[in-house]
């Protein structure tokens, strides 16, 4: 795979890095829309959301900024790039919702931050009913919109 945006390193190094941290909860900003980006270029970044596991992508169209090398190459349309920045949303979507489907019927520990809501050891929110502050033990029975339903194990 090739670097891109200037990077110092290529899709496979960064992949490599990731593989021993094993089941690891990544998240990331990508920008859609780089100058030059094609579809085939476009592909090649969702195929490598996907295979590194990113849970939630904060998704930013390319826009120049002054005294960037790139700055007067704007080549792509703000409407491919909002297109390209939907499916990469919806591609993140999909990655959490199976992320959290796969953790059904697991219990984690999970320290309650407000009322009915929490977070797992990996970043995860799980919706259990215990006391704000409180670190519990929780058993994953469902998901819904908003993360991990879940009662205390």
């Amino acid at each position: 795979m090739l670097r891109a945006m200037g990077r110092r390193y290529t899709a496979a190094q960064f992949l490599a890095r990731l593989e021993p941290l094993g089941d690891f909860n990544l998240t990331s900003d990508v920008i859609v829309g780089f100058p030059e980006e094609d579809e085939a270029a476009f592909a090649n970044t969702l195929e490598m959301v996907e295979r590194a596991g990113m849970t939630k992508v904060h998704v930013f169209p390319y826009s120049p900024r002054p005294g960037t090398v790139t700055a007067a190459a704007d080549t792509v349309s703000v409407a491919v790039k909002k297109e390209r920045g939907a499916r990469l949303r919806a591609l993140s979507d999909d990655l959490c919702r199976r992320r959290w489907q796969a953790k059904l019927g697991t219990v984690d520990r999970v320290l309650v931050d407000r009322p009915g809501r929490g977070y797992g050891d990996d970043y995860t929110p799980w919706l259990v009913d215990a006391e704000v502050g409180e670190l519990v033990e929780a058993r994953a029975v469902g998901i819904s919109e908003e993360g991990i339903l879940a009662v205390a194990a």
